[in-house]
């Protein structure tokens, strides 16, 4: 029987089942997985080079592989995690379960004698940390109404945010003015304050999705076909019909590539602004803190313009913001790799960049997952039972999880070399035409979802069209389409003015409407 169902009796039973702390629990857990993630990264070169008698000329490639490796087993790991923490009704367990799994590999990572053993640490940590972002995400998910997805979303991806800031914040600061494993308390201090937490939570059970009500801010998914409520082949159907889905695609397609950004500048940062500027560790954490912090307090309020507004203006302005500063994070970084040869302005436009691209992002990758998880919800109302009885909500942020780690891989591994071949102004270059081919995504992701948003849900009519070889019907159209064929992969969307639009990330069709 799990923890809600027991007798009410249990000590603080209504304050460890309320959503507050359940919030509360899961933004901790955040914060500790990705506090043990950024903790390292400062301290990467002092490790390899003074503890494990590496060659200096190997620490790039090492800080590469080692960055690179967690986000691979996390990818790896993703939706086999998913795919187990949907047939249990309870997600305690499998929580406590990673959290174990999470202070063996800080253990080995902070005693390592060797590449070998620092390595498998990590894999550890990789697995774990993922079951923590897919098994906690979805325990919130399962708590929280559609109407205040993209908010308490937000809030979470502050907290988690917070523990990138603050992991290489603090490790910079102290590997400098303390010992070394005076450093590492830190982390086993927020891994107990982890345990805690989950330890004393009492997990809601997941709300009956069954009810035909449908809100006027929910999304909708214009590419999924209409199912007949059979329970045969649960796993099946949820697998087909995401990756198969337009929208969907999008979603990880965004939350991927911010990722990718992201985390190369784990991978380069430290080793760049030392060769360029002079500065040391506790700079490069500060630098990070700058990545993060402005998300701290701009990722709740891009939650809830995504509530009021929809995900298409505030994914499309945070594209074309993040496309200059990524111009002038290289153009302030030029092609010398001595600080006596800065310019005076390089140093002010390499920060306030950093800052900027900060303040930016949750507006693309923040709003992604509230997207795809809101949609999913409304799928499942509308054919209750559709992902079987557990629903599908730990499945979701498996694909998510496994775009954010397949980010987490690349990033280091395309960044490090790129920065050492091409240079720093090269590599933020290369970037740039990343967040410019979100633009016409975007426009595919948001037209009809937006319009949903200002209320044009529940109008009368039908309106129909081919998708990717299957039928849909929306029924908050006035007008009836006939069959469109579409010649782009990303499908056909609704559009307000009674237009269908098939577009790619290249270019877009409309076609006019048959009268009704």
């Amino acid at each position: 029987m799990d923890d809600y169902n027991r007798n009410s009796t249990t000590v603080f039973y209504e304050q460890r089942s309320s959503r507050w702390f359940i919030f509360m629990t899961i933004a901790i857990a955040l914060f500790a997985e990705t506090f043990l993630y950024g903790f390292l990264v400062p301290i990467l070169e002092y490790m390899f080079q003074d503890r494990l008698h590496t060659d200096p000329s190997q620490t790039q490639m090492l800080t590469s592989a080692i960055l690179g490796l967690h986000g691979l087993l996390a990818m790896l790991s993703g939706p086999i995690i998913g795919h187990f923490a949907d047939k249990r009704p309870n997600h305690k367990f499998t929580l406590l379960c990673s959290l174990g799994f999470c202070i063996l590999g800080t253990c080995m990572v902070a005693g390592a004698r060797s590449v070998a053993i620092l390595f498998i640490g990590r894999v550890i940590q990789g697995i774990a940390g993922s079951a923590v972002w897919i098994v906690g995400l979805a325990t919130v998910a399962n708590v929280i109404s559609e109407s205040n997805m993209g908010s308490v979303m937000g809030l979470m991806m502050s907290f988690a945010n917070s523990g990138t800031i603050c992991g290489p914040a603090i490790s910079g600061l102290m590997i400098e003015t303390t010992s070394y494993w005076v450093t590492w308390s830190i982390p086993l201090i927020v891994l107990v304050i982890d345990l805690v937490a989950r330890l004393a939570m009492i997990e809601r059970p997941i709300p009956d999705t069954k009810g035909d009500d449908i809100d006027d801010t929910t999304p909708l998914l214009p590419s999924i076909e209409e199912q007949t409520g059979s329970d045969s082949g649960h796993g099946r159907s949820f697998w087909r019909i995401i990756l198969t889905d337009s929208c969907s695609l999008i979603c990880l397609f965004i939350t991927l590539t911010s990722s990718t950004v992201t985390t190369s500048f784990h991978a380069t940062l430290p080793l760049y602004i030392e060769e360029r500027f002079g500065w040391g560790p506790s700079t490069a954490g500060l630098l990070f803190a700058g990545l993060v912090v402005p998300g701290l307090i701009i990722g709740p309020l891009a939650g809830w313009t995504r509530d009021r507004v929809g995900a298409r203006l505030p994914i499309m302005a945070g594209s074309i913001v993040q496309v200059g500063l990524l111009f002038m994070l290289g153009i302030s970084g030029g092609s010398s790799n001595h600080s006596t040869s800065v310019p005076s302005w390089s140093k002010s436009v390499y920060i306030a960049a950093i800052i900027g691209i900060g303040a930016a992002r949750p507006f693309v990758s923040g709003i992604a997952p509230a997207e795809m998880t809101a949609a999913i919800k409304l799928r499942e109302k509308q054919t209750p039972g559709i992902f079987g009885s557990q629903g599908s909500t730990s499945r979701i942020f498996s694909l998510l999880d496994v775009a954010v780690s397949f980010g987490t891989m690349i990033g280091p591994v395309i960044g490090g070399p790129l920065k050492e071949l091409a240079g720093w102004k090269y590599m933020n270059w290369t970037w740039k035409r990343t967040p410019k081919k979100l633009t016409p995504l975007t426009v595919a992701l948001g037209r009809s979802l937006f319009y949903v948003y200002k209320g044009y849900y529940g109008r009368t009519g039908n309106k129909f069209a081919r998708i990717m070889g299957t039928w849909q019907i929306y029924p908050h159209a006035d007008k009836t389409i006939k069959t469109l064929r579409s010649d782009f992969s990303m499908g056909a969307l609704v559009v307000p003015n009674g237009f269908v639009s098939t577009a790619n990330s290249a270019s877009m069709t409309l076609l006019e409407p048959e009268n009704r």
